[in-house]
């Protein structure tokens, strides 16, 4: 069995913003990294699914992206002053996401795709959240809910 946790971050565990649609979409996420994650213990404990493991990372990072994009719309539309700021990570992000699909997609190989999932995405997550995001939220709340 792996040292691996189940689930790699509790939905009460995500840090709350003042923007109800971006509380949605971070639940979603996690909801979707979770299953990622479950297939990824799979994996390591030697009951890999590739196919399954391929769809639901095409999945995160579909989602990934639609999140991304319509906050950087909101901030964009709204005045967001730190938008640059913002957006830049988002892009890193994207872009990390993307190289580990195509290192998935080349090798199969789910170790760094797990290093990912398990040790620097939940880190990265929360830290977002409890800065970035809770920023923006308070922005944007003054003009959505």
């Amino acid at each position: 069995m792996t040292d691996y946790p189940s689930p790699v971050l509790a939905t009460e565990d995500i840090p709350p913003v003042a923007v109800d649609s971006m509380n949605a979409t971070h639940k979603e996420e996690v909801e979707l990294i979770n299953q990622l994650g479950e297939l990824l213990r799979a994996a390591a404990d030697g009951t890999p699914d590739d196919a399954a493991i391929s769809a639901q990372l095409k999945a995160w990072l579909e989602h990934t992206r639609a999140h991304f994009e319509r906050e950087n719309r909101l901030m964009r539309e709204y005045a967001f002053p730190p938008y640059g700021v913002h957006a830049a990570e988002h892009a890193n992000v994207l872009a990390e996401l993307e190289t580990l699909r195509d290192l998935w997609e080349q090798n199969h190989n789910p170790e760094p795709l797990t290093r990912y999932v398990f040790d620097r995405w939940p880190a990265w997550f929360d830290r977002h959240v409890n800065s970035m995001d809770k920023v923006t939220a308070q922005f944007l709340s003054q003009f959505i809910s």
